[in-house]
C-alpha cells in the first residue's frame, strides 16, 4: 500500500460532527481508495437544561470586575499547577512556533499558558512567535523562567510578495533588530494592516534566526502552486540574507491534504540548497477541545461564519501590494500544544529535524529581553537644579523657612537625588511650568501629593507638611519603588502637552503605551453568535440585555439567575454553544488602542526596547506593552485628565469675560462654610468627583466639615464597590454611634484622623513599619500583595509572622493581633491620602463656582460631556432645578460651546450628535459675516451634510427663522438637492431666497419636539419630558422625586421616573441589592430594590426606561432613601397627532447612562 495522502478534518464543530482521519493511497492493483476513520466530536452536542429557572441564584459576594481578573487569573494558576505535576517525560523537542493571543484573533493561548504547557509537556524551551508582535514577551519570559523553561522569543512577519516568515532571537542585536523591524512594518504601512519587506528584513537581519513559516510560508505557497523555481529564488534569497547558518527550512506536520507532498518537496529544496530542516507546528490552542474557540475566534476576527473559508475582512490595505487571499482557518484540531512525546513520535522520521529544534534553543540566549533603559537626562547637574528650584518655590509658598520645612525638603530632596530620580521631576516640572504659562490648568494626584517637592515645584496643590503626608509611600528610602508621577491636564490640551515631551525629548524617545482591551460579554455575543451565524435581531435582543456586571464567564449562569434574561424567554439549549465558547474566550486580549494618559521616556530610541505601533489617534505612537508591563522598563509619567479642570477652566474664562476679569479659580478658599454646607446637604449634582449617589450620601451622613473629611469620603466611596474601607464604621465613629478604644498610643497616632480605621494606604505601611519592624519598601510590598492576592486571602499566609515580629518590639498579643485585623482588612481597593486631598480640593471649588455661578458653572459643565457620574440630560434638569434658564440650541445664537451669563445658559452645538467639528465651526465662522436670513441661506454659506441639516431642523436649530419644523423636513429634500447640485449651488440657492416653506402642515406638538431634541441632543433645554406627564402621573396618585425625597420614614408612595444608573455591588450574603436614580423634572430619587424584588421585576427595571415604583421611605443618617417594593413599566403617552412616544425614542445615551459606564 503506498500512502498519497493522509490528513484530518474537524468537520462541522458547531453541529457536533466527530472529527474525521482520511487516508487515500493506492492499493495492491494500484487502485487510488479512500479510508475514513471518525472519532469523538470536539465539543459535546447541546443537551436541554431542566433545571427549574426560578431557584437559581448566583452568590454575589465579589465585585464583577474583580471576578472577571480573578478568573482569568486561575485559569494561568491552574495550567502552572498542572506544569508543575511533571506527567509527561522529558524531551529534547522545543517547540519553535508557538503563537499567543497577543496575535489578536489568531490564537487562544495566554503567553503564561505557552510556558506551563510547555512544563508540563517535558519540554525545555519553548519559543513564542506572534504575529508582527513582542506584546506579551515579558509575560512569556518571566512565566517561563518561573515554570523552569527557557523562553525564546521571536515575531511572525508577512512579507510583502505573500508568505509569513518566523524570526528568532538570537542576541541582544538581534532583540533591538527585530523590535525595529516591527515598528517599522507598522509605522510604514496603514495602520491594522503591517507588512515586511525584503529591504526591511535584509537591514535589520543582523542577531537573528529564520525559519521558512510552514504552511503559510513563502515556499510553501510557491511548491503548493508548483512554482518550484519561484520557490528555489525566495530560498536562495533567504540563504543571502541570513547564511545557511541562520536560516531553516520549516517542517510542519497538521495533517491537511496537501502536507504529504509539499513536505517532500521541501526537504529535497532545503537538501538541494544545503539548509537545515527544523520540525515546527504552529501552536495556536491548548488542546483538541480547545480548537472550536481558535476557529470561532478567528471567525469573528476575520468576519467569517463557521460555514465559510474566507472572511470578508480584507488581509491586506488596498495601497498595499495584493496576493491571493488565503484561507487562515485551520480545517482540523492539530494546530495545539503537544507534550513533547507526542511531538517526537509526530516527527519520528525526521531525526534531524528534532534535533536541530534543541540545537536552536541551545544557541539562544537564556534570558532575551533587553536591560532597562536609562531616564533621559534633564540637565548636566540635575541635582543641584532640582534643589535651587525647590527651595525657590518653597519660598514663594511659605514665605518663611521654618526649621521643620526645610528639614522635611532636605529629607526628600537627599532621598530623591541619592536615587537618581532629579531628572523625573524636572521633566515633569517644566511642563507644568510650560502649561501654566499658557492659562493651562492643571494639578497633580497619587502618591506624588505625599511629597512637599511637588508641592514646592507647583505640581501639586496640596501642602504635604501641613497635611503630614507619608512620603516613604511615594518613594522607599530603599527605592524598591520608583516614583510614579500623575498630572491631570485639561481634557483638550493633552495632546499640545504630549507634543511638548516631543518636541523636548525627540519623538523616537517618547511615546504612549498600549490599553489592552479584552473579550467581554456584550462583545463576546455579538462577534461570536455573528460567526456562529445566529440572526442579528435574535442577537441584538440578547446583547441588549447584558450590561457590566454579565461577562462572558457567567452567560449560562445569568440565564438561568438574571430576571432580566430569564423572563426574556430565551432558550438556553439554543445558546449553550456560544455560551461554552463566550466562557473560553473571556479575557483573551483583542486589541491594542492608546492608553488614556500614560507616557513613557527613555534615553535611547524606543524602538530598541519595544515595537512601536499607530494608535487609532492620528500622529500618536503607542509602544506594544501595556501600562503593566511598561513600568517594568521604563518609567512612566501619566498626562491625565480629569474634567473637573476643564469645568473649572471653562467657568474661570466665562466669569473672566461676564463679571471679573481677574477672577482666578486657584485663589477660591477652601474653608468656605457655605461650600461645606452644601457638601452636608448632599446637592452635589454635577460636581465632578462628588456626584455620585454614594458619595452624596456619604457626604451627608458624614456632616462634612472641611477638606480633610472630604478627602475621608473620596477615599471611602471613590475606589467603588471593590474598596477596602468600612466606610458605615468610619461614619458610624464619626457620629459618635460606635464607641472605639486605642489598645496603643501609637495606634491613635496613626489612626486617629480617621477613627481608629485604615482610610489611607500609607496608613498600612506606617502600621507594618512602626509595629512590625518592616522597611517602608517591604511594607509597601507587603500591602500591595494582600490586595493583589486578596481572593486567595494572602494576609493570612504572613498572620504568623506579623504577630511575631509585633511580639518581638515588645507589645503584647492583643496589639499585635489588632494590628493584624486593620492591616488584613484593608484588602480592596485604597487610596493614598494624597490622592483624596487633591480630588477633594477640585470638588470644594467646583461647588463654590456652582454655589456662587451657576450659569457659568453649568454651561461649563455641559460644554465637556463626559465630566463626571450623570450625562447632559439629567446636568441640564439639575441646572433647571437651580433656577437656570437653558435656551434652546439657534444657528443665529450658538456658540460652539455652552455659553452661561446671568442665570441663562444658550445650548451650544457641541451637544448635537449629528453635527461634525467641521461643521459646527463652520456655522459659527459663516455667522461673523452675517445672522442668516433663511434655511437657504445657511445652506448656501454652511454646506452641511444632508443629514446634520436634518437634525438641527430635528432639534429645533432653526425655529427662530421658522417655527414649523414639520414643514421644514417637508424642504428637506429641496434642500438636499441643492446641496448635491455642485456645480450651481450658487445660482440655485438664489433662486430658492424667494421660495416660501408651506406653513400648512401641522407642526410638532411641545409633547413632540421634547422627545426630538432628547433624541437628538442627549438633553432638553426647557422641559423635561415627564413634565408633560405630570398631570396624569397626579392623577393616579403619583407624586414627584422631590416629593418623594421629603417623605417622612416609613411613610409610602408612587414615584414615576427615568430609571438610570443601575448598580449591582456584591453583598455579604451574596444575594443581589440592586441601586439607581429615578429621574423626572423635579430631581433625582435614590432608589433600592432588595434581592426579593429584583427577581419579581428585574426585567421591568433593566429593560423599561420609564417606570412606576411604589414603595416606602427610608432614612439612612439623615440621607431620605426610597426602598422599591414593586416596579411595573410606565408607558408615555400618544398624542392628538398620533406621534407615538416608544421607548426608542429616548435618546441612547439615557440607556448607556443608567447601565453605568
Amino acid at each position: 500500500m503506498k500512502v498519497l495522502a493522509h490528513w484530518k478534518e474537524a468537520g462541522r464543530w458547531w453541529e457536533g460532527e466527530p472529527e474525521r482521519e482520511i487516508l487515500k493511497y493506492l492499493d495492491s492493483r494500484s487502485v487510488v481508495r479512500t479510508r475514513v476513520r471518525e472519532g469523538a466530536p470536539l465539543i459535546a452536542s447541546a443537551t436541554p437544561d431542566r433545571r427549574n429557572p426560578s431557584v437559581v441564584r448566583e452568590a454575589y459576594t465579589v465585585d464583577y470586575e474583580v471576578r472577571k481578573r480573578e478568573e482569568r487569573d486561575a485559569r494561568v494558576e491552574a495550567m502552572k499547577c498542572f506544569s508543575q505535576v511533571g506527567s509527561a517525560p522529558e524531551s529534547q523537542f522545543v517547540p519553535l512556533h508557538a503563537v499567543s493571543a497577543f496575535s489578536y484573533g489568531r490564537s487562544a493561548l495566554y503567553p503564561e499558558q505557552i510556558a506551563a504547557l510547555t512544563a508540563a509537556g517535558g519540554m525545555k524551551a519553548v519559543a513564542m512567535t506572534d504575529r508582527f508582535s513582542l506584546a506579551g514577551a515579558v509575560a512569556f519570559a518571566r512565566a517561563a523562567k518561573e515554570a523552569g523553561v527557557k523562553p525564546i522569543l521571536g515575531a511572525t512577519v508577512e512579507m510583502a510578495d505573500g508568505g509569513d516568515l518566523v524570526l528568532l532571537v538570537a542576541d541582544s542585536t538581534g532583540y533591538a533588530n527585530l523590535s525595529r523591524l516591527i515598528t517599522i512594518c507598522h509605522r510604514e504601512e496603514p495602520r491594522l494592516y503591517p507588512l515586511c519587506t525584503w529591504e526591511r528584513l535584509e537591514a535589520y537581519s543582523e542577531g537573528l534566526l529564520c525559519l521558512t513559516g510552514g504552511h503559510f510560508g513563502p515556499l510553501n505557497r510557491l511548491l503548493m502552486a508548483r512554482r518550484g523555481a519561484e520557490a528555489e529564488r525566495v530560498l536562495d534569497r533567504l540563504v543571502g540574507i541570513f547564511t545557511r547558518r541562520r536560516l531553516f527550512v520549516q517542517i510542519e506536520r497538521t495533517f491537511v491534504p496537501w502536507e504529504t507532498e509539499t513536505n517532500a518537496r521541501l526537504v529535497v529544496l532545503a537538501h538541494a540548497k544545503r539548509v537545515h530542516t527544523v520540525a515546527a507546528n504552529p501552536a495556536l490552542h491548548a488542546s483538541k477541545e480547545d480548537f472550536c474557540v481558535q476557529d470561532a475566534l478567528l471567525c469573528a476576527e476575520t468576519l467569517c461564519a463557521v460555514e465559510e473559508i474566507l472572511g470578508r475582512k480584507a488581509q491586506r490595505d488596498a495601497s498595499q501590494p495584493q496576493v491571493p487571499p488565503i484561507p487562515l482557518r485551520s480545517i482540523n484540531a492539530e494546530r495545539r500544544m503537544r507534550t513533547g512525546a507526542e511531538y517526537e513520535k509526530l516527527f519520528a522520521d525526521c531525526c534531524e529535524a528534532i534535533e536541530n529544534t534543541r540545537h536552536i534553543a541551545n544557541e539562544l540566549p537564556d534570558w532575551p529581553l533587553p536591560d532597562r533603559p536609562d531616564f533621559p537626562r534633564f540637565h548636566e547637574d540635575a541635582d543641584a537644579m532640582l534643589r535651587c528650584e525647590t527651595f525657590k518655590g518653597a519660598l514663594a509658598r511659605y514665605k518663611e523657612m521654618k526649621p521643620s520645612v526645610t528639614r522635611r525638603l532636605n529629607l526628600e530632596l537627599n532621598r530623591i537625588c541619592d536615587l537618581g530620580y532629579a531628572s523625573h521631576f524636572l521633566a515633569i516640572w517644566e511642563a507644568c511650568r510650560w502649561a501654566r504659562r499658557r492659562g493651562i490648568h492643571y494639578s497633580a494626584r497619587g502618591s506624588v501629593v505625599d511629597s512637599a517637592v511637588a508641592f514646592c515645584l507647583g505640581l501639586s496643590r496640596i501642602d504635604a507638611i501641613r497635611h503630614d503626608l507619608h512620603f516613604d509611600r511615594f518613594i522607599p528610602p530603599d527605592g524598591s519603588k520608583r516614583p510614579d508621577i500623575d498630572i491631570d491636564f485639561e481634557a483638550h490640551m493633552r495632546d499640545d502637552i504630549r507634543a511638548f515631551f516631543v518636541k523636548r525629548y525627540g519623538a523616537d524617545r517618547v511615546a504612549g503605551i498600549s490599553a489592552i482591551s479584552t473579550y467581554q460579554g456584550r462583545g463576546i455575543v455579538r462577534m461570536i453568535g455573528k460567526a456562529l451565524m445566529i440572526p442579528d435581531a435574535t442577537l441584538g435582543y440578547l446583547a441588549k440585555r447584558l450590561h457590566g456586571s454579565i461577562h462572558g464567564g457567567s452567560l449560562e449562569r445569568s440565564l438561568l439567575a438574571r430576571p432580566e434574561l430569564r423572563d426574556a424567554n430565551i432558550p438556553a439549549e439554543r445558546f449553550r454553544l456560544l455560551f461554552e465558547i463566550a466562557d473560553r474566550i473571556q479575557g483573551l486580549p483583542r486589541q491594542a488602542a492608546a492608553h488614556a494618559s500614560g507616557l513613557v521616556l527613555s534615553s535611547r530610541p524606543l524602538a530598541e526596547t519595544v515595537p512601536l505601533i499607530e494608535s487609532p489617534t492620528p500622529n500618536v505612537p503607542i509602544i506594544q506593552w501595556d501600562k503593566y508591563t511598561s513600568k517594568r522598563y521604563f518609567d512612566k509619567f501619566d498626562i491625565l485628565c480629569l474634567r473637573g479642570q476643564d469645568v473649572l477652566a471653562g467657568t474661570q474664562e466665562a466669569i473672566r469675560i461676564s463679571q471679573n476679569p481677574l477672577f482666578d479659580v486657584r485663589d477660591i478658599p477652601l474653608d468656605d462654610e457655605g461650600v461645606f454646607e452644601t457638601f452636608r446637604s448632599g446637592e452635589l449634582i454635577g460636581v465632578p468627583q462628588s456626584a455620585s449617589p454614594a458619595m452624596r450620601q456619604a457626604h451627608v451622613r458624614l456632616c462634612t466639615q472641611d477638606l480633610h473629611d472630604a478627602s475621608l469620603v473620596q477615599a471611602g466611596i471613590r475606589p467603588g464597590v471593590g474598596g477596602a474601607v468600612k466606610i458605615n464604621a468610619l461614619i458610624r465613629r464619626r457620629r459618635g454611634i460606635e464607641q472605639y478604644v486605642y489598645p496603643h498610643p501609637m495606634l491613635e497616632e496613626i489612626l486617629g484622623k480617621s477613627y481608629g480605621i485604615i482610610v489611607f494606604q500609607e496608613q498600612v505601611d506606617q502600621l507594618l513599619q512602626s509595629f512590625c519592624g518592616y522597611t517602608a519598601g517591604e511594607a509597601e510590598e507587603i500591602r500591595e500583595h494582600i490586595h493583589k492576592f486578596r481572593a486567595e486571602d494572602w494576609a493570612q499566609r504572613i498572620r504568623e509572622e506579623l504577630v511575631s515580629r509585633c511580639l518581638k518590639n515588645g507589645y503584647t498579643l492583643q496589639v499585635a493581633e489588632h494590628v493584624f485585623d486593620l492591616v488584613s482588612g484593608f484588602r480592596g481597593y485604597g487610596f493614598a491620602q494624597g490622592h483624596a486631598l487633591s480630588f477633594a480640593e477640585i470638588s470644594i471649588r467646583c461647588v463654590y463656582c456652582q454655589q456662587n455661578f451657576p450659569a457659568e458653572y453649568f454651561a461649563a459643565l455641559l460644554s465637556n460631556q463626559p465630566a463626571g457620574y450623570y450625562g447632559p440630560g439629567t446636568i441640564a434638569n439639575e441646572a433647571r432645578v437651580r433656577g437656570v434658564r437653558i435656551l434652546p440650541v439657534d444657528i443665529n445664537e450658538s456658540d460652539v460651546q455652552f455659553v452661561g451669563n446671568s442665570g441663562v445658559i444658550r445650548t451650544g452645538l457641541v451637544a448635537h450628535f449629528g453635527l461634525s467639528e467641521a461643521t459646527r465651526n463652520r456655522i459659527v465662522e459663516a455667522r461673523r459675516s452675517g445672522r442668516y436670513s433663511s434655511l437657504w441661506d445657511f445652506c448656501r454659506r454652511v454646506r452641511p451634510a444632508i443629514h446634520e441639516l436634518e437634525h438641527l431642523m430635528l432639534s429645533g436649530a432653526f425655529d427662530a427663522l421658522h417655527a414649523n419644523r414639520r414643514a421644514l423636513l417637508w424642504s428637506l429634500s429641496d434642500a438636499g438637492r441643492l446641496l448635491r447640485n455642485t456645480d450651481r449651488q450658487s445660482a440655485l440657492f438664489d433662486a430658492m431666497d424667494d421660495y416660501e416653506i408651506p406653513d400648512s402642515v401641522p407642526d410638532f406638538t411641545d409633547y413632540e419636539k421634547c422627545v426630538l431634541e432628547r433624541a437628538m441632543l442627549g438633553m432638553n433645554s426647557e422641559r423635561h419630558l415627564l413634565a408633560f406627564e405630570r398631570g396624569r402621573i397626579e392623577s393616579k396618585g403619583g407624586i414627584s422625586c422631590a416629593g418623594a425625597g421629603k417623605l417622612k420614614p416609613g411613610e409610602n408612595a408612587i414615584v414615576v421616573g427615568l430609571a438610570m444608573r443601575l448598580r449591582f455591588p456584591p453583598t455579604a450574603s451574596g444575594r443581589r441589592v440592586v441601586f439607581f436614580d429615578l429621574e423626572d423634572e423635579t430631581g433625582l430619587l435614590n432608589v433600592t430594590c432588595f434581592d426579593e424584588t429584583y427577581q419579581k421585576y428585574g426585567h421591568t427595571i433593566i429593560c423599561s426606561p420609564f417606570v412606576t415604583l411604589r414603595g416606602i421611605a427610608q432614612d439612612r443618617d439623615g440621607h431620605t432613601a426610597f426602598l422599591a417594593e414593586h416596579v411595573f413599566p410606565y408607558a408615555l403617552r400618544s398624542d392628538s397627532n398620533g406621534f407615538a412616544v416608544e421607548q426608542k425614542a429616548v435618546h441612547a445615551e439615557d440607556f448607556i447612562m443608567r447601565r453605568g459606564r
